[in-house]
């Protein structure tokens, strides 16, 4: 909620740099007085989270997703654009994985970094779900390759549907071409209503691969059970 801003009079040095970041320029300064939003102007914030971010003394507060104060003791380092680009090229789809679980402490530390992808207007609408267990991931696996043999019967001159059938069949056959017997599945959702929020997903869950990356963990994008979850909802049960 933009009515959650509010800024620290005794704490506020009057340097104006929240005036100057915010970009839709709604926060004003009169005389000696602390900053403030004109209430008409409230429903244009964007929830950027600029005037907490870059306030030197920590006199702005939001409580907005994706805003880390400037005064939270974090110094920002920027990596060399070299490194950057050796831990992106480098990325790699991992189809084949360890038989271990990845570690809750590991999967909330990368979490708490992802909760800082950017989204429209900071809503911040991308809900995560986590399934793990091997037999749970599989369940789900199996619904998807039951599904995928149903779309093969019915349109056999399809050669997509040609497709399915056949990676149905393997999974059947005991080669899980689907979850590849991953120990855990990472899913999102978001509101059917929000224009931005399939980006906003796709944006978040690059954030997740990449961290991921970082902490050795291998990933694989399945757009395998995006096709029959969106058809069919009761592939990935109740979750």
């Amino acid at each position: 909620m933009t009515e959650m801003i509010s800024f620290d009079g005794e704490k506020c040095t009057k340097c104006g740099i929240c005036l100057e970041v915010c970009p839709m320029g709604i926060i004003f300064r009169d005389g000696d007085k602390p900053p403030f939003i004109p209430g008409e102007l409230l429903p244009i914030c964007i929830k950027c989270g600029h005037c907490e971010s870059y306030c030197p003394t920590g006199a702005v507060a939001t409580g907005f997703e994706g805003s880390l104060p400037a005064d939270e003791g974090v110094t920002l380092r920027f990596l060399a654009p070299d490194d950057l680009k050796v831990h992106l090229v480098s990325r790699r789809t991992v189809r084949v994985f360890m038989d271990k679980p990845i570690e809750r402490e590991k999967l909330e530390e990368i979490m708490d970094s992802v909760r800082y992808a950017p989204s429209g207007g900071n809503n911040q609408p991308v809900k995560w779900i986590f399934v793990s267990g091997r037999e749970k991931v599989h369940r789900i696996a199996a619904n998807v390759a039951a599904w995928m043999a149903s779309v093969a019967e019915k349109d056999k001159d399809s050669q997509f549907a040609e497709i399915l059938g056949k990676i149905a069949g393997a999974f059947h056959e005991g080669n899980d071409m689907i979850t590849r017997g991953a120990h855990q599945l990472v899913l999102t959702a978001v509101p059917k209503d929000n224009p931005w929020a399939q980006t906003d997903s796709v944006i978040a869950m690059t954030w997740f691969e990449i961290l991921c990356q970082a902490w050795g963990i291998g990933t694989c994008w399945l757009g395998m059970i995006k096709m029959p979850a969106t058809d069919d909802p009761s592939v990935i049960g109740h979750l």
